[in-house]
């Protein structure tokens, strides 16, 4: 009876340490498809944006958006004269400022390449001491962290100077002129040399009006100075 009770004992023991095994071998197969589970879920959180990963900064940040209307400030690089530059001449500039999104975000930085073009300039009307000449500008693109923009934008109301021309060619064109036909006036009605200079005098002074009715100023632009426009359509740019 010993026996049979020994051997029973036996066998019930050896049935116990099979399925002791078998619960460990379960248990660790479970915890291993837990982790590679977690695993996958961190990847495709990743991959969709859900983690911190997709904070501005990061490889997987996306662009940034300006709305239409953001102002952006400009610097100019190159002078400008409505007596050297004409039509279509290209200007370079910069941002002057970083220009932020409604979050706060830098979207273009300070120093961002701006190309414009002369779209229109000119001289002050001829005579018109006091006028204003003309000129505008015209944005074509914005470059961001290597990345060109096309951009539409007008610029007007641009701060200058305007120069008078002074003594030009025209000018003396005109004084001797006048005291050339005042000269020979002169010597046909009085008949003697007094009169020929009192003449050329006379016409020289004519001549010298002629010339400053006709005299034009300048608009003038110096490099440094500052211009602002409007983005007219909302811009999506890239994070750096």
């Amino acid at each position: 009876g010993v026996r049979l009770l020994s051997d029973g004992c036996a066998s019930t023991f050896g049935y116990s340490t099979d399925m002791t095994k078998r619960h460990l071998y379960l248990g660790l197969l479970t915890l291993g498809l837990g982790a590679c589970a977690d695993a996958a879920g961190r990847d495709a959180a990743k991959t969709t944006g859900n983690t911190p990963a997709d904070k501005p900064g990061s490889i997987f940040a996306s662009s940034r958006t300006l709305a239409a209307g953001t102002t952006v400030e400009v610097t100019m690089r190159d002078s400008m004269s409505s007596r050297r530059n004409t039509l279509g001449n290209p200007i370079d500039a910069a941002v002057t400022r970083d220009v932020l999104d409604a979050k706060g975000r830098v979207v273009i930085p300070a120093g961002s390449p701006v190309s414009l073009h002369i779209s229109a300039i000119s001289p002050s009307k001829a005579g018109d001491r006091d006028g204003e000449g003309t000129l505008e500008l015209t944005v074509t693109s914005l470059r961001v962290n290597g990345v060109s923009h096309s951009v539409t934008a007008v610029v007007r109301n641009i701060p200058h100077t305007m120069k008078g021309r002074g003594v030009t060619k025209g000018v003396a064109e005109d004084v001797a002129v006048g005291t050339v036909v005042g000269a020979v006036a002169g010597q046909v009605i009085g008949k003697n040399t007094k009169s020929t200079v009192v003449g050329g005098a006379v016409g020289a002074v004519a001549g010298g009006a002629v010339a400053v009715a006709g005299a034009q100023r300048d608009i003038v632009v110096g490099p440094g100075t500052h211009i602002t426009f409007a983005l007219p359509a909302t811009m999506k740019i890239a994070s750096k």
